[in-house]
């Protein structure tokens, strides 16, 4: 009992919300139609029947009936069916049930006509279907499981601003569909989908395998297109940052999918009103023939009324099977007088009243749609002529045009043109790929070429043989390419020149330094030969001069070693390899400075002269122990790092060799790599200036770091 109660106030609760909200609705709308009726009656005083038409024909939740000289003379729609309408009380709203729909109605007075006001509320056909719906009307948009009573006692009541009683919000009982005979209204042409059982649908060719698994596939190729050149936008942040041929491609494909598209729609929608305009001329050509027919038959009668045309609904019955079309005929007045479907309207699923736009906007020979609940459909309408061609009445030719025959053209147009379209996609993507791939892999090349571009290399060229752009900028690339080995070839020998008379004096200087004091010595020894401190002195000048021979040997030796320096032959060399084992050989130095690693032992394959390299790590190890020779606690840490060049995405291999010495005095810090200078006692400066050779012509570079805490030598090698 507890649930039921639960259950029966809960559902009040809804039922109070809902009257509620048409309550809000319903004001507005009645709002709406008295400044609708207004404009009503102004134009009734002028006399303006086509001012009346040109306001009320577009509305279409307000309908108006105007009555002047005891009998309709205007209607805004033509929808609604109802008995005869009874003259109320003026300017106040009243709930008037018609045979198709709930409605709220008010007479209104505008000289010698009265105005009928009606606001459907609620369809309320026969029976219900899927093309006939007892919904609310827009305006409202309430659930069907609400209905409306006139019964005060039941449900939610609604009330006018003067507070009359007007209806009653009720749940709907749902018993279901009216078991009212459809059979004559399912033996019609244009109406047929309204009745209870309907007519079979036809086949469609639309849910054939085949039709589905192509358009399935032609859908899920054009997502996947789209979602992947959305993922490049997102990953290259903008069409801007891509590489030119993903941006050639991701161009080419969007005017594909572009006028793909474009194409689609267009011949849909051709296909589509193709088959409309296909389906009016044979109406057209329909409601001629009928025309003609009916004007035979009624040659001699001067009107129509329901006294002369007593078989007018047989003849319509037999015409209408013999072209497969219903057919309505209406007097001058746009009153029904006959119809080969007489189910339509005496079940109340249609007024008996002819278009309005007929009637009242001097057009009598049109072709417009109309629509019965869901049902849409086309009719045509023309005069109904006597033999002496006077116009006694309008025939009216409604034709239903089936969704699924339009359907089943698409999908005849679309098995035929989706199967194109999809192997001229995956052609033109394929061909548009190739082709931006071959015309810029010279481009790739060239970008791959200046990447690796070195003075020393004579292999700097591309080959090309078409006389496009491209070709133009390749040529020009080899051009430049030929005179920077020129210029390159000028400068290493100036630089080889330079560098000889620089050498040869720095080798006559330091040799001729010597020369003199043994000269000087010689000349001694001559004079104090045969006295008694010739041996003595003797002996003190052979060991001077012996030091200075030694000294001159080594200054040959020095200038010897520079001058057999090889060129630089560059290969892929493990350079981590080539470095641990130098580092293996200056660990049992005889000052027991420690030489520590960081980095692998084997497996960095660089691009440089295997041979020469290891004397580039001898002399900076080397240099950094003496550095540390007169430093506590001396310590060397030589480091290999990998990593990326920002500018052009390249990789490098970086060695550091750093110790802790006193570091390289400014004054002389820009002459560190010069081939004579040196900032040791012995030596003639030759080893920074040789490794320097060594990896700048492998296309690497060296620096250097320095401070009063120690120095840190940088070696860049591009890696393989």
């Amino acid at each position: 009992m507890l649930f039921l109660l639960v259950v029966f106030s809960s559902s009040c609760n809804r039922l109070s919300s809902a009257g509620k909200s048409l309550e809000r609705a319903l004001s507005h709308q009645i709002e709406h139609a008295t400044e609708l009726t207004d404009k009503v009656v102004a134009c009734l005083e002028e006399e303006s029947f086509e001012k009346l038409y040109n306001i009320t024909s577009q509305e279409k939740s307000v309908l108006f009936y105007v009555f002047g000289n005891r009998r309709m003379v205007y209607w805004s729609q033509s929808w609604l069916s109802g008995q005869q309408v009874m003259l109320y009380n003026y300017d106040d709203w009243y709930y008037q049930h018609f045979d198709n729909a709930h409605c709220l109605c008010r007479w209104t007075h505008a000289g010698a006509y009265n105005i009928l006001t009606v606001i459907p509320l609620k369809y309320d056909y026969a029976y219900e279907n899927s093309q006939l719906h007892n919904s609310f009307v827009a305006p409202f948009r309430l659930s069907e499981r609400y209905d409306i009573s006139h019964n005060r006692q039941e449900g939610y009541p609604l009330f006018s601003l003067d507070g009359n009683y007007l209806f009653s919000l009720i749940n709907s009982d749902d018993t279901g569909t009216s078991s009212k005979d459809n059979t004559s209204l399912a033996e019609s042409f244009s109406y047929r989908r309204l009745s209870q059982h309907g007519g079979k649908p036809s086949k469609s060719y639309g849910n054939l395998w085949g039709s589905k698994v192509i358009i399935i596939v032609f859908v899920v190729l054009c997502v996947l297109l789209v979602g992947a050149g959305i993922y490049g936008l997102i990953r290259y942040r903008g069409l801007r940052n891509m590489r030119l041929r993903t941006k050639m491609l991701y161009v080419f494909i969007a005017l594909q999918l572009l006028s793909f598209g474009y194409i689609f729609i267009i011949s849909i929608n051709y296909v589509r009103r193709h088959y409309e305009d296909r389906q009016q001329q044979e109406l057209k050509a329909k409601t001629k023939y009928i025309q003609k027919f009916l004007q035979d038959t009624y040659y001699w009668n001067v009107a129509l009324s329901s006294r002369n045309s007593s078989s007018l609904n047989t003849d319509l019955r037999d015409l209408s099977f013999t072209y497969e079309t219903d057919i309505h005929v209406y007097d001058l007045n746009g009153d029904m007088l006959g119809t080969s479907s007489p189910a339509l309207f005496d079940s109340g699923l249609h007024g008996r009243h002819i278009s309005p736009k007929v009637m009242f906007a001097n057009d009598p020979n049109i072709m417009q749609y109309e629509q019965i609940g869901d049902l849409r459909y086309l009719c045509a309408y023309t005069e109904f002529y006597n033999g002496n061609y006077v116009q006694i009445g309008y025939i009216s030719v409604p034709l239903f045009i089936s969704s699924a025959e339009v359907e089943d053209e698409l999908n005849d147009y679309l098995t035929k043109l989706l199967p194109l379209y999809l192997v001229v996609m995956v052609l033109t993507v394929l061909i548009v790929y190739f082709m931006a791939r071959g015309m810029t892999r010279p481009l790739d090349k060239l970008a791959d070429m200046m990447r690796h571009f070195s003075i020393n290399k004579r292999n700097n060229y591309l080959e090309y043989n078409n006389e496009d752009e491209i070709g133009e900028l390749v040529a020009r690339y080899n051009q430049m390419a030929r005179k920077m080995e020129v210029a390159a070839d000028r400068l290493a020998r100036s630089e080889r020149e330079g560098a000889w008379r620089t050498m040869a004096r720095q080798i006559a200087h330091e040799i001729n330094n010597p020369l003199t004091p043994m000269k000087l010595t010689i000349q001694q020894m001559q004079r104090t030969r045969g006295t008694e401190k010739f041996d003595e002195y003797f002996a003190r000048s052979t060991r001077m001069l012996i030091e200075q021979i030694d000294n001159m040997a080594r200054i040959a030796s020095s200038f010897s070693s520079f001058a057999k320096m090889p060129d630089v032959v560059v290969g892929e060399v493990d350079v981590a390899s080539k470095l641990f084992s130098v580092i293996s050989l200056f660990r049992n130095n005889q000052n027991a400075v420690p030489v520590r690693y960081v980095g692998p032992e084997e497996g960095v394959v660089v691009v440089t002269d295997g041979e020469q390299i290891s004397f580039v790590f001898n002399n900076l190890i080397k240099n950094a122990l003496q550095a540390v020779e007169d430093v506590e606690n001396g310590d060397i840490i030589v480091m290999l790092k990998q990593n990326k060049s920002q500018d052009d995405d390249s990789e490098w291999v970086e060695i550091s060799v750093s110790d802790n010495g006193h570091g390289i005095d400014p004054a002389v810090r820009e002459k560190i790599f010069m081939p004579n200078f040196t900032t040791k006692s012995n030596g003639m400066g030759l080893g920074l200036a040789i490794s320097k050779n060594i990896v700048e012509g492998s296309g690497g570079s060296i620096s250097f770091e320095t401070s009063e805490k120690g120095t840190t030598f940088y070696v860049r090698l591009r890696k393989s």
